[in-house]
């Protein structure tokens, strides 16, 4: 399945989000091919005793996947001359509801956003939303490549951030 990203950012629109949902052109996988380049990645990696593993040993659904995405986005921050977002359990516990109801649905969505802002009391929120990405770097490489994802890592009147995960639905929600 090919990875999904939706990002909607600070107020509340009074319509529905953009329909233009970035989604990657389909193709088709030679099955066998893959699991050899896979097995060989993973063999290679073994093999270079200094490379970290955590990220594809964590499934997006597990507390390591999302504690790993946001130290992804503050290094990515920092390197903007941006100040880092603090993690903060109440975004944490919005964004889970939020990842909750899309896998229940299984439709990656911002439905809810005009109350998920509003309930922060916050002048300013941003959320991206993802789905289907295997690894965290490959979420991040998917919101840095669209204009829409990428300002909203990069909103410098965030300073909070909570992100939490649900099978393959991943909620980044971020607010002053």
């Amino acid at each position: 399945m090919n990875p999904i990203v939706l990002a909607l950012r600070r107020r509340a629109p009074h319509r529905r989000p953009p329909t233009g949902a970035r989604t990657e052109p389909g193709f088709i996988v030679n099955q066998a091919a893959l699991q050899r380049t896979l097995c060989a990645i993973v063999l290679a990696a073994a093999a270079a005793p200094g490379l970290a593993l955590e990220s594809a040993a964590a499934p997006a659904g597990s507390e390591a996947f999302t504690r790993h995405l946001a130290g992804l986005i503050n290094d990515y921050r920092r390197a903007q001359g941006l100040a880092p977002l603090s993690v903060a359990e109440d975004l944490a516990a919005i964004a889970g509801e939020h990842s909750s109801t899309m896998a229940e649905r299984r439709q990656l969505s911002h439905e809810g956003f005009s109350a998920r802002f509003r309930f922060t009391g916050s002048k300013v929120c941003v959320e991206n939303v993802g789905r289907n990405y295997p690894t965290p770097e490959t979420l991040l490489d998917g919101w840095r490549l669209s204009p829409d994802h990428h300002r909203n890592l990069l909103e410098p009147k965030v300073a909070r951030m909570g992100i939490a995960a649900t099978g393959r639905y991943v909620t980044f929600f971020a607010c002053r």
